[in-house]
């Protein structure tokens, strides 16, 4: 039988963790937890222990460290399956890719009869939990992962010696299990539903759009606003429907704290419009959502600079709202006339934006 180790009352968990990276390292299986199950692991440069792995589990994934890791082994993905990518890892996700969506990847340098032993299609995932993250750190290469067992009890007695270790780590986070998705054209379909539902899948693959201004108190705030209402009525929807229809719309601000309302004037002006802003608390631009965001519109040349100071490589993504380059003055400290003439500017720049997006039919 394998040695069971109590994760949560261990001595010392930093030497569970290198205990577990040698035991791989030196081609053996180890059964570890993720967010959503317990599965065996190996390591993927191991022809042997890859081989081993599939005799016992009728279903394996390579595991990279990171969702950039698991990009350098899919160089050929379409918009949609970038989007998945992107946003469901790490996550209790697995994501299906036809061989050919490798070619020319990482998956290159490892071992021929690895490749054959994964399969056609490949499946992928890139867990969240913190135990296998940490092994990772101490293992060259991706994993190779088998189908998730629901508890360390089940695993151990599928085991009879064919494991090194088996970290228990107590009850999945989510013990429905993963969502297991297959990518074909750049399009997605549901082969397993686990935690992550239909239609948060749906959502990974929105559109989002996000405008930026300072304090995401005025313009960007905004922005957002009209932009949502002007998109839901060319769909003929609520504005709360559009992240079903394919769109979620956000605001954030390069300079910006959390938390602050809208301007009062910018509040009223939207109020004018049947839109309500009471319930806007503003945010800076975080790394979160810059690395989610489909499209940036920034009020100003300046705004944009800055983005692309810190992220230069967003170059194709951000962009001034204007479409003649210029900038949208800050109304702050202004009357009412300097807001009006801000939002009358930002609905005729949301029109052409408008124009542009891939409304769905």
């Amino acid at each position: 039988m394998a040695e069971v180790i109590q994760y949560g009352t261990a001595d010392d968990q930093r030497d569970v963790i290198h205990r577990s990276a040698q035991s791989l390292t030196d081609g053996q299986i180890v059964g570890l937890p993720l967010e959503s199950g317990y599965v065996l692991a190996v390591h993927g440069v191991s022809a042997e222990a890859v081989a081993r792995l599939r005799e016992i589990s009728d279903q394996i994934a390579l595991m990279p460290r990171s969702a950039e890791d698991a990009a350098d082994f899919l160089p050929k993905l379409g918009r949609i399956a970038t989007k998945l990518v992107s946003r469901g890892w790490p996550g209790p996700v697995v994501l299906e890719f036809a061989a050919e969506a490798t070619e020319g990847g990482l998956g290159s340098a490892l071992p021929e009869s690895v490749l054959k032993t994964l399969g056609d299609p490949v499946a992928f995932r890139v867990s969240g939990a913190t135990i296998p993250a940490e092994i990772a750190r101490y293992v060259s290469g991706p994993l190779v992962v088998s189908r998730e067992f629901a508890s360390a009890k089940e695993l151990e007695s599928l085991l009879a010696g064919q494991a090194a270790l088996l970290i228990d780590n107590g009850e999945p986070q989510f013990p429905t299990g993963a969502t297991v998705l297959t990518i074909r054209d750049d399009s997605w379909s549901l082969k397993h539903l686990g935690v992550v539902s239909e239609s948060n899948v749906r959502r990974m693959t929105n559109e989002v759009l996000v405008f930026v201004c300072t304090g995401n108190t005025c313009r960007s705030p905004m922005a957002e606003a009209l932009c949502r209402d002007m998109l839901a009525k060319k769909l003929g929807v609520n504005p709360d429907e559009l992240p079903d229809l394919g769109f979620f719309v956000a605001s954030a601000g390069v300079a910006a704290g959390y938390g602050s309302p809208a301007s009062p004037e910018s509040a009223e002006l939207m109020r004018r419009e049947g839109i309500d802003l009471s319930g806007h608390e503003s945010q800076p631009l975080s790394e979160r959502l810059l690395n989610h965001a489909d499209f940036v519109y920034t009020m100003t040349r300046g705004h944009r600079a800055a983005v692309l100071a810190h992220r230069p490589d967003l170059e194709n993504r951000v962009r001034v709202l204007s479409q003649d380059g210029s900038d949208i003055p800050d109304p702050i400290g202004g009357g009412m006339q300097e807001y009006e003439q801000c939002r009358d500017a930002i609905r005729k720049h949301l029109e052409a934006v408008l124009s542009e997006l891939p409304l769905p039919e």
